[in-house]
């Protein structure tokens, strides 16, 4: 495994294991998707936001894509990644999503910049 995916592993581990210990926001999206997040403390000049998207509709979403960025103290764009939640994320259901960045925001915005709805199996 390489230290990158290795260093994923980690957090996602510690993230089920711990309480949030720094800032988090859960901003709403127009559709059933919902976003939790939080960041790490930096190590070595990179610091790490993870967090879990909610899907409350009857549909899955695959391919959801979430993007970060960096924000200075007046709110303008530092830096900016985009990565992809873990997996489907089924009906009534999370996926989950860690994306590296490099430390010095003062804060991040993540949202959610795209996803492909597949409609559930059809009942009999």
């Amino acid at each position: 495994m390489t230290t990158r995916l290795m260093r994923h592993l980690v957090v996602m581990g510690l993230l089920a294991l711990s309480t949030s210990t720094s800032q988090a926001q859960e901003p709403v999206v127009a559709t059933s998707l919902r976003i939790r997040w939080e960041s790490d403390p930096p190590v070595h000049g990179l610091q790490t936001v993870c967090g879990r998207v909610s899907n409350d509709g009857p549909m899955s979403a695959r391919l959801v894509r979430v993007r970060v960025e960096g924000l200075d103290e007046r709110g303008g764009v530092t830096g900016r990644r985009d990565g992809n939640v873990f997996g489907e994320v089924s009906p009534m259901s999370i996926g989950r999503f860690c994306i590296t960045m490099n430390a010095g925001a003062a804060t991040y915005r993540v949202t959610i910049v795209g996803a492909n709805w597949v409609a559930g199996p059809e009942s009999p």
